[in-house]
């Protein structure tokens, strides 16, 4: 393909990407966004105009009411058009091959053959007006027997959609498609014949099939058409959710990225303090693993550290909780790593058993007030945050995580005031810092928030991750050219964080569609982390605005594969979904690629 083409083909993505009310960052985790313990749902994709929805309420109660009108005319109708026949040249062609001119559709196939081209269009046309009448008055077998007559005369894709809604009146979904996939391959843009498909694909649950039309549909009449806009966002909403709810039924559990890991460990201070012996006492077997579990999270060596809190835990059961030093970490921590594997019940049993033991564990309330956010059961958050506070009013992560509650509700003056005091309570802590500063700049502070970062670089300046989210909000803020420094100068600060590689290439593909180094980039990130679920989705969203479909398809699939929640793997299987469906339509209508371009 030349260069030329291929500069074609990303205008036309990129132009159909727009319509599809894609955003251009939408593609993108925001990392100061997702610091954890609330980790923000991956991918916000495809919607259709929600004036789709409006404007079919309004329109229902008039459209009933004419259709009832309708049809009891039709009805008045239907009997004495029964008797109906042709007239003119057409009746006139029936009687001289000895037809009887009042009932066409009696002709043989040898008659019908003798006709010219005016007389059989002539027929089918009353053919199908007599059919139409019986439709209107709900006599549907008689209307697809005269649209099946019609059909000998002349192959109108009209008629075979007219037929198609007579079965799915009748609920005969299959004869539905056949019959509209016939008119299709007469007329490939017949919008009609496209919305019954789609309306008879969803009725058998093939879901894909019906999204695919529906879109095609949006695309032809130039996303105008309001009932194919709202019925596509119906239909991959069901699509979406009836796999993402077989997925996580399915899956085993299973760790998430090491950077999501990491992500979330450091919104803490501390994973847990070790456990020491009393003089000339010596530690007991499940303390030592403890130990040994933390040193491995230290390591970023995961499921070794899981394989050693497993056995604590057994070696607690065995010995008792009275003789272990530190048997409500044990707990909790084994209950945080159900947690990350999204296996929240065993989650919620060992955090339980941890407050059992210790009913003034604080981690333990903050890490069951994380499990509650990714049920969606804030009230819950709120109140275990409560407890956390009244056991410990002075506990600067219990104010960092209050401030994240109210990040993800939008309520960015209290998130301030919640950072402030986290910050207050602990200067040593970075991240309620960071997080001051993203929301400074979300409240348009932006003055104020660059300040918080500069008196954070200089407290704390070998801080990758402090760099990356400067860099983030720098980005956001439109200044790619330091964002690139911020973002180097964290790769330079620690080589095993992908977020900043994977940022960077964000910057200059957005600053200069620079492809290479943006590819590159990414590609060093999976080195780092081959299951960054930031890297998957960049690389994804850069190969479809290059108009490498399959590569990026590709890597949609691996995205779903690595979805943490149900939410996120819903979001990223919608993105999929409208890839491929896009995807299809350029393949499927090349003859349509110049109005594709044209929707800008």
């Amino acid at each position: 393909m030349s260069s030329e083409a291929v500069d074609k083909q990303v205008e036309r993505s990129a132009s159909v990407l727009e319509r599809l009310n894609l955003s251009e960052r939408s593609w993108k985790f925001y990392a100061a966004a997702s610091v954890p313990p609330i980790v923000a749902a991956g991918l916000v994709l495809w919607h259709y105009s929600s004036r789709a929805s409006e404007s079919l309420k309004k329109d229902d109660k008039k459209k009933r009411q004419r259709k009832s009108k309708k049809a009891k005319k039709a009805a008045d109708e239907a009997d004495s058009d029964e008797k109906a026949g042709t007239s003119g040249a057409a009746a006139r062609s029936t009687a001289s091959l000895g037809g009887d001119e009042e009932n066409p559709e009696r002709l043989t196939d040898a008659q019908i053959a003798k006709l010219d081209k005016d007389a059989l269009k002539e027929i089918a046309q009353g053919l199908k007006s007599r059919g139409n009448k019986f439709f209107q008055a709900k006599r549907y077998e008689k209307a697809i027997e005269l649209y099946s007559q019609a059909l000998r005369f002349d192959q109108d894709p009209v008629f075979y959609s007219n037929r198609a809604a007579c079965y799915a009146a009748s609920d005969k979904h299959e004869k539905v498609i056949k019959d509209c996939t016939d008119a299709l391959n007469l007329e490939p843009q017949y919008v009609k014949a496209l919305m019954r498909r789609a309306q008879a694909y969803e009725s058998t649950n093939c879901f894909r099939d019906s999204l695919y039309d529906f879109t095609t549909a949006c695309i032809l009449e130039d996303f105008k058409n309001n009932l194919a806009a709202g019925s596509a966002e119906r239909v991959l909403k069901k699509l979406a959710e009836a796999e993402a709810r077989e997925r996580v039924e399915k899956r085993q559990p299973r760790l998430p990225s090491k950077s999501f890991i990491a992500g979330y460990l450091n919104s803490f201070r501390s994973n847990g303090e070790e456990a020491t012996a009393d003089d000339g006492e010596s530690l007991s077997k499940a303390d030592t693993l403890y130990n040994e579990a933390l040193g491995l999270i230290a390591s970023q060596e995961y499921a070794e550290a899981i394989e050693a809190i497993d056995k604590a835990v057994e070696a607690v059961e065995e010995a008792g909780a009275a003789k272990v030093v530190r048997a409500d970490d044990i707990y909790s921590l084994r209950g945080m790593f159900h947690f990350l594997k999204s296996s929240l019940d065993q989650a919620v049993a060992d955090l339980d058993k941890a407050l059992e033991i210790n009913p003034n564990h604080v981690r333990t309330y903050l890490r069951k007030a994380n499990l509650f956010s990714e049920k969606k059961d804030l009230e819950g958050v709120d109140n275990l945050l409560d407890r956390a506070t009244e056991t410990d009013p002075e506990d600067a992560e219990v104010y960092f995580q209050k401030g994240q509650v109210h990040f993800l509700k939008q309520e960015f003056s209290e998130a301030a005031e919640d950072y402030e005091r986290a910050t207050k309570l602990d200067e040593e802590f970075v991240y309620p810092r960071i997080q001051l500063g993203v929301v400074q700049f979300k409240i348009g502070k932006m003055q104020e928030a660059m300040t918080t970062f500069d008196v954070a670089m200089k407290k704390f300046p070998a801080r990758s991750d402090l760099y990356n989210y400067y860099g983030e909000v720098l980005a956001e803020k439109g200044g790619i050219d330091s964002a690139i420094t911020a973002f180097e100068k964290s790769m330079e600060l620690d080589k095993t964080n992908p977020l900043p590689y994977v940022n960077q290439a964000i910057a200059v593909f957005q600053a200069n569609a620079d492809t290479d180094k943006a590819l590159t980039l990414i590609r060093d990130a999976l080195k780092v982390d081959s299951e960054c679920e930031l890297a998957v989705a960049a690389l994804s969203q850069i190969y479809l605005q290059m108009g490498m479909f399959d590569e990026s398809l590709t890597m949609l699939r691996r995205a779903v594969d690595l979805a943490k929640s149900e939410e996120e793997m819903v979001s990223a299987i919608t993105f999929r979904e409208t890839t491929a469906a896009q995807f299809r339509f350029m393949k499927e209508h090349p003859e349509l690629l110049n109005k594709m371009m044209g929707m800008q």
